[in-house]
């Protein structure tokens, strides 16, 4: 039996097919790219739809296997606006668009932060749902318009099955879900003239949204019977994916940005909690609750240090043949140095979040090398994350023992160790990279009956490949520059 995952991204949409063990039957992909100026970053919505259909097509002409059912994953806050005739009609705005800075700061002068933190467990910011819903209605008249408003995973099984209902994951995201009554707030989607029924109805994990439309299976070329099933956010399933499944684990997606994700037994929504952006959001796990750390600018500025002050490593990693960030990985594996970076280029994520920050490299001499900053862009990653983690256990009492490791950055073996060196605990890798579908997978087979449960899908579809144990002797190195970086980021991380 055979079961998919489809995740819809920023740049691109992927679709992996997978049996009951975990093992990759098929694989397909699109790339697509963002538009906008002057702070404006936006995304078309038929053009995803076009390229998810395609990939969808592909699938169904060349999979090996009959797909039973799929889930799907997608980006977060952004929305696809449709007419009485399924068009789309405005770009959707995506995370970082800076649309929505005044109309946040104008919700909580309203509402207060803290009952908006207490209804949807989310930090009140410009980069949620709600303010930039509100900018949409003010400054356009899409919003009376649109008879749908739908996240990029209902909008992809609306179009699949002509069913309109959204994972509680996705619809966290909006700052407009009421997150301990599973419902959307009439009240604050109200302030960006929304009524409830222009948004798709909430969906519990692994329920059965509906079978996708003859003509749309026709089309397509998948089976008729092919059933879709509740997804979520792409982080979310991404935590799924790699085995999150109680409250001593946790999920660190490195990408561009990272997030690390930690369960909750029951929701926790304190103003400490508010005050340090901590989040609060249903999990996949009936009951269960996720909170996040997040680093913004990782990939970001990894490509910004390769494209600045890298050039001598790349021109070596292309004579060699070798790739680059392997490359650049294996020169600074043995740098030591004081170098301290604060990460926060351009935008800045746990215990302060902010989309205009600024960032820091301090300690160099005549003598700095560039490997020698690089490795320290790479503990910065991991200091901003301990930072937070530190005080997260202060206000909410969640330790973990573990990270997994996913995503692009997961590839670094130096980015692993330094991270298992700083938490003092071990750090893991998957044998399957795409932790994002395979959640999916999980989900989408739990949703058909195949498994059991959850987490019988966990036991059987996730596999540990690499681990990477804490280093002894890099204790009190770590310690040291650690305590170092705290002075320096309560120093300047609000200083521009």
């Amino acid at each position: 039996m055979a079961y998919a995952g489809l995740d819809v991204g920023t740049s691109g949409c992927k679709l992996l097919v997978y049996d009951l063990d975990g093992r990759k039957l098929f694989k397909a992909g699109r790339k697509y790219s963002e538009t906008g100026t002057g702070g404006h970053r936006e995304l078309d919505g038929a053009v995803v739809l076009e390229h998810v259909l395609s990939v969808l097509e592909e699938a169904g002409r060349n999979c090996p296997e009959k797909i039973e059912a799929m889930s799907v994953a997608c980006l977060g806050e952004s929305v696809v606006c449709l007419d009485e005739k399924d068009q789309v009609l405005y770009p959707s705005m995506l995370t970082g668009d800076s649309r929505g800075i005044p109309e946040t700061e104008e919700l909580c002068e309203k509402f207060g932060r803290e009952k908006l933190f207490d209804v949807t467990g989310l930090p009140p910011n410009e980069l949620y749902g709600l303010p930039k819903f509100i900018w949409l209605n003010r400054n356009t008249n899409v919003i009376k318009k649109a008879r749908a408003i739908l996240f990029y995973e209902d909008f992809i099984t609306y179009m699949l099955t002509g069913e309109r209902k959204c994972s509680y994951s996705a619809a966290a995201r909006s700052l407009a879900f009421d997150i301990d009554r599973l419902t959307w707030s009439e009240e604050l989607l109200a302030e960006a003239g929304i009524r409830v029924e222009q948004m798709s109805e909430p969906a519990a994990p692994c329920s059965v949204i509906g079978t996708i439309r003859p003509a749309m299976a026709s089309r397509l070329h998948l089976s008729p019977d092919m059933k879709v099933v509740a997804g979520g956010h792409d982080q979310t399933c991404a935590a799924l994916g790699s085995g999150l499944i109680d409250e001593k684990g946790g999920e660190c997606g490195m990408g561009t940005c990272e997030f690390m994700f930690m369960m909750m037994p029951s929701p926790l929504k304190t103003p400490a909690m508010m005050q340090n952006d901590f989040t609060c959001i249903p999990y996949v796990i009936p009951g269960k609750y996720l909170t996040s750390l997040e680093v913004t600018t990782c990939g970001i500025l990894k490509n910004w240090a390769r494209e600045n002050f890298l050039r001598g490593i790349e021109d070596l990693s292309r004579s060699s043949g070798e790739e680059f960030f392997s490359c650049v990985d294996r020169i600074a594996k043995e740098a030591r140095s004081e170098i301290l970076v604060l990460p926060q280029f351009g935008s800045a994520g746990n215990p302060d979040l902010s989309m205009d920050a600024r960032g820091v490299i301090s300690n160099l001499t005549i003598h700095t090398k560039p490997e020698e900053i690089y490795r320290a862009i790479l503990e910065s990653f991991a200091f901003q994350m301990y930072l937070s983690y530190e005080r997260l256990q202060i206000l909410s009492g969640v330790g973990i023992e573990q990270i997994v490791a996913t995503g692009g950055g997961a590839a670094s073996d130096l980015t692993l160790q330094i991270r298992a060196d700083v938490f003092r605990m071990k750090v893991c890798t998957l044998s399957d990279e795409e932790a994002g579908t395979l959640g999916c997978m999980i989900m989408a087979a739990a949703g058909d009956g195949a498994y059991e449960s959850i987490a019988d899908g966990i036991r059987k579809a996730v596999h540990i490949d690499k681990e990477f144990i804490p280093n002894p002797d890099m204790y009190g190195f770590y310690e040291e520059k650690f305590e170092k970086y705290k002075k320096l980021y309560e120093l300047m991380y609000n200083f521009k």
